[in-house]
């Protein structure tokens, strides 16, 4: 019975409806991290395309897993310096997909001036890298190039 009359008993009650809203928002804010991802899209001065090697040999777009609890930016410029080891100003480019098992990918642009040399990474002209990439990789480099100024 008092399940049956639980929208009623919560609803009347300010600090139960408080708790529950909030417990509900994070629930969510978990789901969506879940499935969600920042990929990273790094050229330099000459207009080539940092592209990493995965340890099963294909070549891929930095990306990272995101954590719902922290600031999407955050992540994502500690990508930077966790992979360039410098802490260029990334942007927004685009969010692809949606909520849901395939997940949502926030696609973030930025620019070097002077690129380092690290082991497993390789700087590619735009159109090579784009060969070079698998397919959902080869769509967000080509959506974020046609997005550049």
């Amino acid at each position: 019975m008092l399940f049956s009359e639980r929208p009623v008993w919560i609803a009347r009650n300010p600090a139960l409806r408080r708790t529950a809203v909030k417990t509900w928002r994070g629930l969510l804010r978990m789901q969506r991290a879940t499935f969600a991802k920042a990929v990273l899209v790094v050229g330099d001065s000459d207009g080539r395309v940092l592209v990493v090697r995965a340890p099963s040999g294909e070549l891929l777009l930095p990306a990272i897993p995101l954590d719902a609890w922290l600031p999407i930016p955050t992540q994502v410029e500690e990508l930077l310096e966790q992979v360039l080891q410098q802490r260029p100003t990334p942007s927004l480019v685009a969010v692809d997909g949606t909520p849901g098992r395939e997940g949502v990918t926030f696609l973030y642009a930025a620019t070097l001036e002077a690129p380092s040399e690290i082991e497993d990474q390789l700087w590619l002209e735009p159109d090579v890298a784009a060969a070079a990439l698998g397919g959902n990789d080869n769509r967000l480099l080509l959506l974020c190039v046609k997005h550049a100024p």
